[in-house]
């Protein structure tokens, strides 16, 4: 799972919302609805109203990403149709739409980038729009000096970005900081921080970003502009009276009904120890357990994403019906050794088979004929080549796994975020052919690091001879970027993660239980490609314990989700839907009774 960075490809998305309400025969007022995108629902919420000389004004809102009250521009209505469009968007988007007879209606096409797309509208449902207000920020408090915590929202006229100053005064009484872009999960370091008099300035090199404000005479507020790739934002920065904290309802607290230990266990190939926490149900065991298996990227033990802690929900979920597990930190990360950066998808996997062994030689705790593995989106990769090459594996819980080639999910991945930017379909299927062919080079290079970053900057040489200016810059194909990209296209995992294909796991699994499982609005690893094609590669390996279901509301997380866009993980409080915790649970503790019955004992602790 990658994090964001501010003002990166996040997707235009917004929230659908209830039945219509009786409402008069013009245009007025409130509505709610969506447009019909390939995998998505991107949901709208637009207000029309009439002033006294006849002209028509309007707004748009994007929950999912902040928006509200976005201006609408070009609005007519006339002869039972509606127009309108959304100035300044990339691709220009237009609505144009009938009216339905009874007012209570409105269903039409909506064109972005040269595509079209239906959308339809309705009347909230009455009380709707109370429930779905976002809450308000917290109140600014007057303040000496620049220590403390500071809010502020950057809106970037597609969305809005929460961000959060967090200011300390070191030793030798120079200001230290850092930034958190709320809603992509980042922190970054600040850099130069300076206050002369009332003047604020500071940069964050790492995105190529800079701010420069004048605090109030109170100092409540800083009221400036944030300045990055080429754009000035208005941002003003509000003192806040207390630290600054997400909604997260679903995270534990004490006192808890289980035991959980910090742990450290070897990768004796890679001569490494990996820490985590084992989590054992109280009473009497054995009991099932699982191994969780992170996502992409450098994890923590529990997959902390923008202010989420998926594995700790989940874990706290099982312990609670009577399932030990073994959460770890990715190598590299928090208190495991080893470097991240350095690791091939295989080492990953060694670590996770690592993990796995020390589970079970925990012969107290853990009952041996039940003992699974529970992998998330790369780790339900991992999970299954693990079970392949380690007897020790009784079952597979698979969430948001990938069953097709990793080449391909790359390339579903750039094409779908380019369609949700508004790119036109011809410019995308060309970026799409280079991309092929650039991952294709990736995929079979065999030199270093560095004799593949500089045979990707002199396949960049080309770019200019097929696109023009405007093209690259809205394929996103800027200097800056384009080193990002070679950065993380040479590195070792990347390298190796584009030969995997997880039917080659699946095909092997043939008397290993597996549960997959997959959000019907996951827009990361959609379930109409990955759920036929895991299900199609257990079935060729004969697999009669196989239960792959699809959650129709859920996304890549496992949230409940308007539109299953990225930009909602930060902004959605639920963590982990009770369902799904309930649908994991249940199906293991089935596996653990079918294993004590068949070996003719009980089932202790489910």
């Amino acid at each position: 799972m990658k994090r964001l960075v501010l003002w990166g490809a996040l997707c235009h998305a917004l929230v659908l919302a209830g039945p219509a309400a009786a409402a008069p025969a013009d245009p007025s007022g409130a509505w709610e609805g969506a447009i019909e995108l390939p995998n998505v629902e991107l949901a709208i919420a637009v207000t029309l109203a009439r002033a006294d000389g006849g002209a028509w004004t309007g707004t748009i809102d994007v929950p999912a990403q902040g928006l509200s009250g976005f201006a609408l521009a070009g609005v007519e209505v006339g002869d039972g149709t509606v127009r309108f469009t959304m100035p300044g968007i990339p691709g220009e988007p237009t609505f144009e739409g009938k009216l339905a007879a009874g007012g209570d209606a409105l269903a039409g096409t909506f064109r972005q980038g040269g595509q079209s797309f239906p959308f339809a509208l309705a009347r909230p449902s009455a009380g709707a729009a109370a429930e779905d207000e976002p809450p308000a920020p917290p109140a600014a408090v007057p303040g000496e000096g620049l220590a403390g915590e500071w809010l502020g929202t950057l809106d970037t006229g597609a969305f809005d970005l929460r961000v959060v100053l967090r200011v300390v005064e070191a030793a030798d009484g120079a200001p230290r900081a850092t930034l958190d872009s709320v809603d992509q999960g980042a922190v970054m370091a600040v850099d130069a921080l300076t206050v002369e008099e009332r003047a604020v300035r500071f940069t964050v090199a790492g995105i190529g970003a800079a701010f420069a404000g004048t605090m109030s005479a109170d100092g409540s507020a800083i009221a400036g502009a944030w300045s990055q790739a080429g754009r000035e934002l208005p941002l003003t920065l509000r003192r806040l009276a207390e630290p600054f904290a997400l909604a997260r309802p679903q995270e534990p607290r004490p006192p808890f009904p289980y035991d959980s230990r910090e742990v450290a266990f070897p990768n004796e190939a890679a001569g490494i120890r990996l820490a985590g926490t084992l989590v054992v149900p109280r009473g009497e065991g054995p009991f099932p357990a699982v191994l969780l298996v992170t996502g992409s990227g450098p994890q923590d033990r529990d997959e902390s994403l923008m202010g989420h802690k998926p594995f700790l929900v989940l874990a706290d979920h099982l312990a609670r019906r009577g399932i030990a597990s073994l959460r770890f930190d990715d190598r590299g990360v928090g208190s495991s050794e080893g470097s991240f950066a350095a690791a091939t998808f295989g080492d990953l996997a060694s670590d996770a088979a690592a993990g796995v062994a020390f589970l079970a030689a925990q012969e107290e705790i853990v009952d041996r004929d039940a003992l699974g593995v529970v992998g998330h989106s790369e780790g339900g990769l991992s999970g299954p080549r693990v079970a392949t090459r380690h007897e020790e594996v009784d079952f597979l819980v698979l969430l948001a796994p990938p069953g097709v080639p990793m080449e391909s999910v790359v390339l579903r991945q750039a094409r779908d975020t380019l369609r949700w930017q508004g790119v036109d379909d011809a410019l995308i299927e060309r970026a799409m052919a280079r991309q092929a062919e650039t991952l294709t080079l990736i995929r079979g290079f065999d030199g270093s690091g560095d004799e593949l970053a500089a045979a990707l900057r002199k396949r960049s040489e080309s770019l200019d001879d097929e696109f023009d200016a405007e093209e690259r810059a809205r394929l996103g194909l800027e200097p800056a970027a384009l080193e990002r990209q070679i950065a993380e296209g040479t590195t070792p995992w990347f390298r190796s993660l584009l030969r995997e294909d997880p039917a080659i796991y699946l095909r092997q699994l043939g008397d290993v239980p597996v549960l997959a499982l997959f959000g019907g609005k996951d827009v990361q690893v959609p379930a109409d490609v990955h759920a036929p094609a895991v299900e199609a590669a257990l079935a060729a390996a004969g697999n009669r314990d196989v239960e792959v279901r699809v959650l129709p509301d859920l996304n890549h997380l496992f949230q409940h989700a308007g539109t299953g866009s990225p930009a909602e993980y930060g902004t959605i409080e639920e963590t982990f839907a009770p369902a799904a915790l309930d649908l994991v649970a249940d199906w293991i503790a089935e596996r653990a009774h079918r294993a004590r019955a068949a070996a003719g004992e009980p089932a202790p602790g489910v």
